[in-house]
């Protein structure tokens, strides 16, 4: 009996493709959806509804992810949201619980773990550190799998974004307009984060130009380091620093809401003063003054496949780990333009 995996390594595509050829989201074009459904045939994987590939001692999945994470970010929110409707479609019981961490200790075990009533668990989120997911897993005893999270070694499967490709595209298209000055708004030492970082300044150096990574103890915090304040606090630390910037990449949209707004409490103008691009295209940017350029990340989806994954671990333990990477794009809007007034690109 086949999985996801093998489906899309004998069709030649990522595991998202196969997601969304099976789940009939758009982004795929005709020839290769016909191509994975063929595929998919020949194998006899058919994750629906319908689907005999779902065993039936599978009734029960949990969701577990930080306090914050699962509460307030938008993010997540939309990857729970991928989770529930692939349970939803399945007939699968869903739990969900939040982990309490701080200082990347776990503060307390949520029932659900203890409880052993799921049949495997969807863990998300960057702030969960390698010690806390063995600790889960010896409390739980079922299969896990990541979504936004990766280490080296790691022994789960693994839904992640194109981070360094995102990142790229986005420094790519404010060197497109002329901007040389390019700072980064950090953040923790999340993976998601880490990564992004990565093809910054990867991209800069491609094109000889310094990376200008702005990083006060605000956006490297855990609790700070990805919201408005955060993104807030990076404004005012890249005007002290380096003046010389014109345009500034944001480690997600929420960093981006917060430095549009301290930027034009300061007196700035977005995109005549600064241009600025935010990373996950979440619902809050469409609405700025003036609506953010973002990198798209299909956050429903990941959900989708870390349901998928968990479903093939639980019938296939056996098989090699699968980390997937969900494509991204570059979704443009008011906040970038070319470097003009007073910001002049050298």
């Amino acid at each position: 009996m086949a999985n996801i995996r093998q489906v899309a390594d004998k069709a030649g595509v990522s595991i998202g493709t196969v997601s969304r050829v099976l789940n009939n989201k758009p982004g795929v074009g005709k020839k290769t959806r016909e191509h994975v459904l063929a595929v998919a045939h020949e194998l006899g994987y058919s994750p629906s509804k319908y689907s005999p590939n779902i065993s039936p001692e599978v009734t029960h999945l949990g969701f577990l992810s930080s306090f914050r994470t699962i509460t307030t970010n938008p993010f997540y929110a939309d990857v729970f949201h991928g989770v529930e409707q692939a349970c939803q479609d399945l007939h699968i019981n869903l739990s969900v619980s939040s982990l309490s961490v701080e200082n990347h200790q776990l503060q307390r075990i949520p029932r659900l773990v203890k409880d052993n009533y799921i049949n495997g668990l969807v863990v998300a989120g960057g702030v969960i550190s390698p010690e806390i997911f063995i600790t889960l897993s010896k409390l739980s005893h079922v299969p896990m799998t990541l979504v936004d999270n990766h280490f080296d070694l790691c022994p789960w499967d693994t839904v992640m974004t194109d981070n360094v490709e995102g990142a790229r595209l986005a420094v790519e298209h404010l060197v497109s307009k002329g901007h040389r000055h390019i700072a980064m708004l950090g953040g923790p030492n999340h993976p998601s984060i880490v990564e992004r970082r990565t093809g910054y300044k990867n991209t800069l150096r491609k094109h000889g130009f310094t990376p200008l990574l702005i990083a006060p103890p605000e956006i490297r915090s855990d609790i700070t380091g990805l919201t408005p304040t955060g993104g807030a606090c990076g404004v005012v630390e890249m005007l002290q620093q380096v003046p010389q910037t014109t345009a500034i990449f944001c480690s997600n949209d929420e960093q981006a809401v917060g430095a549009l707004k301290k930027l034009q409490e300061l007196g700035y103008a977005v995109p005549d003063d600064f241009s600025l691009v935010g990373f996950d295209n979440t619902h809050m940017v469409q609405f700025t003054s003036p609506p953010v350029t973002t990198v798209s990340v299909d956050r429903a989806t990941m959900g989708r496949i870390a349901v998928q994954l968990l479903l093939d671990r639980i019938q296939f333990p056996d098989r090699a780990v699968t980390k997937a990477t969900i494509g991204v794009n570059l979704v443009e809007r008011g906040s970038v333009a070319a470097p003009r007034n007073h910001k002049l690109a050298a």
